[in-house]
């Protein structure tokens, strides 16, 4: 009799001891989620529930505590660490929804720091888990992920579809109430997409549904969000006191996020600008500046906002303003040309901030003439004597600027003939030489066989009818998307990503301007018919939707504008021709 109380003395000391650690983890854990975002208090929770959970040595615990990390890392290359951290930990041990929950939490990391093909290859790997899982939420979430993703690519339609669609499913299964987090986040991502698409009567509903939801929610759970996606939509519905109303409403929640904040006070600008209130919508444009005085990061908002106040200042003929503004958009400029050459394709395509010379020299000829107009005012003073020395050491900054330019552009134009050069006897030399090896080995090396991470028997066929369909010009027809090549190539977007990325050096969109480029280096320098041509018929040949567009990338390629090698192609026959 006494055993059996010992042991139940025993059993029920346990039971408590477990108990009081669970409620010490759940403890912590509710302190790290009251605690202020990045905040020393946050931080301190995490460090306290890691180090307990590594004490008492369970792997599910540890594993929370790398999730509390990726919290409060959470859009930053330190979150990345931490999820490759859950992956390690959880691979071979038999936990519900891991590893797929660490390579989905990767993915979506990933995504906030801009590293979209690595992004696309997690998202990959998890979705196989959540299939073979039949884990709902992650698919959702896996889905939810890609066609951001495709927003990413610019491939909007089919973003659009699989919003659509991650609905449908989400409903089917029941979802809105298990998650209703995530059903409200697919909500947002679908009103963001019919924006993009303007299809604008579906993005007033189901905005008007995400705030109903969001309302709905504990904490009012992405409700700004909605406020601000109603907001745009009734800008580009010519609603624009309505879009003032709900975006001046959003502003109040998001203080703390100085982009969002200031894409508001642009889109407000633009609504007031069209009612006739330029005035007041002004101000709003000095509000991103101020933010950006304090805040960086908002450089390309502050970009946007310093154009259109350009233009203000110019139709209210204020110089002194308007000069202020051009240094400070010049300045911008030259930040986001020297520091921000890596940036994803969504940030690149969405401000499209890589400047053409000419419009840079428009900038500079307006600020001379603006100097000049204020040097007019004050002609006796001793201002004057000053400016027109400012004035002299620009000019000559500009000239040697132009020369500088003259000669860099000769040396880029020389190297692209000694390459072109180079590849043509490349191309005559194998075309003469016997080679035994079959046209798959010579496509790609082992070790990017390796890389790639796919099957041979998957890689050699694709690459095949990849070099097909380059030596078939078969690029030149207009809006290739990634799903349509793949397609016709008889294979899924994923795998063609990953092998042009592994085997290319570079992704779909960068894959698709270089083969165009090189086609149309080619044909004006062969055919003479093809010199004949306009920049924009040019770019219609070889591809590009319009002359801009080809512009830019040939620009980016060849380090020189089209314009100018046709000049050269032209002075150079003229001299063979003499």
């Amino acid at each position: 009799m006494l055993k059996i109380h010992l042991i139940l003395l025993l059993f029920c000391s346990i039971s408590v001891s477990a108990q009081l650690d669970t409620d010490s983890f759940e403890g912590i854990k509710s302190e790290f989620t009251k605690a202020a975002k990045n905040s020393e208090e946050a931080f301190n929770s995490a460090k306290t529930y890691l180090a307990k959970a590594k004490e008492v040595n369970e792997v599910h615990r540890i594993v929370e505590g790398y999730e509390l990390f990726v919290s409060y890392y959470s859009h930053t290359p330190k979150a990345v660490s931490y999820t490759d951290s859950i992956i390690l930990l959880t691979k071979n041990a038999k936990l519900e929804d891991y590893p797929a929950e660490g390579y989905l939490s990767k993915g979506i990391q990933l995504y906030y720091n801009s590293k979209y093909n690595d992004a696309l290859t997690n998202f990959a790997t998890a979705n196989d888990m959540a299939l073979a899982n039949k884990n709902i939420r992650q698919q959702i979430s896996i889905k939810h992920y890609i066609g951001l993703l495709k927003n990413v690519s610019e491939e909007r339609e089919e973003a659009l579809k699989i919003f659509q669609e991650n609905i449908e499913f989400i409903r089917e299964n029941n979802f809105e109430k298990k998650n209703p987090e995530q059903y409200l986040k697919s909500l947002f991502a679908l009103s963001n997409s019919y924006n993009k698409n303007r299809v604008l009567d579906s993005a007033e509903i189901v905005n008007k549904l995400g705030i109903k939801v969001s309302l709905q929610h504990p904490t009012k759970y992405l409700y700004p969000w909605f406020l601000t996606s109603y907001g745009v939509t009734s800008y580009y519905r010519e609603n624009y006191a309505t879009g003032i109303d709900s975006l001046l409403k959003a502003t109040k929640f998001l203080k703390n996020n100085e982009k969002a904040l200031c894409s508001n006070y642009l889109y407000i600008y633009r609504c007031m600008e069209k009612l006739g209130k330029n005035d007041a919508g002004i101000s709003y444009l000095y509000k991103v500046d101020s933010i950006y005085n304090q805040k960086p990061k908002v450089i390309f908002q502050a970009r946007e906002a310093y154009e259109s106040l350009n233009i203000e200042h110019k139709a209210a003929k204020d110089p002194e303003k308007q000069l202020a503004t051009i240094e400070k958009l010049l300045a911008v400029n030259k930040i986001i040309e020297d520091e921000y050459q890596n940036l994803g394709k969504e940030i690149v395509q969405k401000y499209d901030t890589h400047l053409m010379i000419s419009e840079t020299e428009e900038l500079i000829n307006q600020k001379e003439e603006l100097i000049n107009q204020l040097q007019d005012k004050n002609f006796l003073s001793q201002k004057k004597v000053t400016a027109l020395v400012i004035t002299s050491i620009l000019f000559l900054v500009i000239i040697f600027y132009f020369f500088r330019r003259n000669v860099v552009y000769k040396k880029r134009f020389k190297a692209l003939m000694e390459e072109y050069d180079q590849k043509k006897v490349e191309k005559e030399k194998a075309q003469n030489t016997n080679n035994t090896t079959t046209e798959k080995e010579t496509l790609v090396s082992s070790a990017q066989k390796e890389s790639i991470g796919l099957p041979e028997e998957i890689v050699a066929p694709i690459l095949v009818k990849l070099k097909r369909f380059e030596d078939t010009h078969r690029f030149t027809k207009k809006n290739y998307t990634l799903t349509k090549l793949a397609k016709e190539l008889d294979t899924n977007s994923t795998y063609l990503s990953k092998i042009i990325n592994m085997t290319k050096g570079m992704n779909f969109a960068k894959y698709m301007n270089e083969i165009r480029i090189d086609y149309a280096i080619t044909q004006l320098k062969e055919n003479k018919l093809f010199r004949s041509y306009t920049i924009k018929a040019i770019a219609q040949e070889v591809g590009f939707n319009n002359a801009q567009s080809f512009s830019i990338a040939f620009h980016k390629k060849t380090g020189i504008n089209p314009s100018y090698f046709l000049k050269q192609l032209e002075n150079q026959n003229k001299v063979s021709s003499g």
